[in-house]
């Protein structure tokens, strides 16, 4: 399945990180019904790239009409062309 942009919220409008002389990094929660696999291949992100960037975090709820799982996510490249990449957060 592909991404549904409705389903991902920043966590407060314009409430973004500021670090001097950076962009701004957003929080982000993601809801699907996509398993891990499918969120975690390439490409997933792409619709998205108009609103999100590098540094922003994103906290899935996913396969939540399965067997549901919790992963974090940052963006690691938000390229204008090409696929958008992503390092997961370690879950402790």
């Amino acid at each position: 399945m592909a991404l549904e942009l409705a389903s991902l919220i920043a966590y407060r409008a314009g409430a973004a990180l500021k670090v001097a002389g950076a962009r701004t990094c957003r929080m982000w929660h993601y809801a699907t019904t996509d398993d891990w696999a499918t969120v975690n291949t390439a490409g997933y992100w792409n619709t998205a790239r108009a609103h999100i960037g590098v540094g922003d975090i994103v906290h899935i709820s996913g396969d939540l009409d399965g067997a549901p799982f919790y992963r974090s996510i940052m963006f690691a490249t938000v390229p204008a062309a090409g696929n958008v990449t992503t390092t997961q957060i370690a879950n402790a």
